[in-house]
């Protein structure tokens, strides 16, 4: 075997270098058998825990989204007081619980993202689970064409920033898109996605939104980017 300085071994000193990617997510799904015969007033948290079982998360998870759930609004170190843990270990289990899409943030305060869990999983974690395919399979499809051109001859996309919109409709998202770059939306006042936009390109399109007034958007668009959407105003769907 080949030796590298120190007389490490070359296998060994790959496994101590930086990792060349980022760590979207990582979490177990699990298919599970049908919940037993349980009484009325056992079923709602019982059918609860198991579906958040099932999506990888333990009984601690299960508690705080549970806690959240009847509390509306928490901190960290409101949590680390109620389940007698530190404030960091706190913040890991509500960021894990945010990383699936269940539970957001404003500030300090964490809150569900949707009172029902059903419309959270729908909304947040089907797309952004959706939203990172694409993006590997976007990476695939450019295979040959990295295998013909010099490593580093194309930049990565650059992202800009288009403050004050109120409106997106096709003609501005056209033009975003002709402009071959990812966009990042902010809006100060209430913003309106109009219906003559494609779903497909918005996602192609928009880095990210976000909105302190309200958010008037079509409901196939936001489904699909649910992900990418910081609203502080509410969200309207039609």
């Amino acid at each position: 075997m080949s030796e590298t300085r120190k007389g490490k071994p070359e296998e060994e000193e790959r496994e101590d270098r930086p990792a060349d990617f980022e760590v979207l997510a990582e979490w177990t799904v699990r298919r599970l058998r049908p919940l037993q015969d349980v009484s009325e007033e056992e079923h709602t948290e019982n059918a609860k825990r198991w579906v958040l079982f099932a999506l990888g998360l333990d009984r601690l998870h299960q508690d705080i989204f549970l806690y959240l759930e009847e509390n509306y609004r928490s901190t960290t170190t409101d949590i680390a007081s109620k389940f007698d843990i530190s404030p960091n270990t706190a913040r890991k289990y509500l960021d894990e619980l945010h990383t699936v899409g269940l539970v957001d943030y404003i500030g300090r305060e964490y809150t569900l993202t949707y009172e029902s869990l059903s419309r959270a999983i729908e909304l947040m974690l089907i797309p952004r689970i959706t939203d990172t395919l694409r993006t590997i399979a976007r990476g695939a499809s450019n295979a040959d064409y990295y295998r013909s051109q010099p490593f580093g001859a194309v930049d990565a996309q650059e992202v800009i920033v288009e403050s004050g919109v109120t409106l997106i409709n096709k003609q501005l998202l056209d033009s975003w898109y002709g402009q071959g770059k990812k966009v990042r939306v902010k809006s100060y006042a209430s913003l309106t996605v109009k219906e003559d936009v494609d779903p497909e390109l918005f996602d192609a399109v928009i880095d990210q939104l976000r909105c302190l007034g309200g958010l008037k958007i079509p409901t196939e668009v936001y489904t699909r980017v649910a992900h990418k959407i910081r609203c502080y105003g509410g969200v309207e769907t039609y």
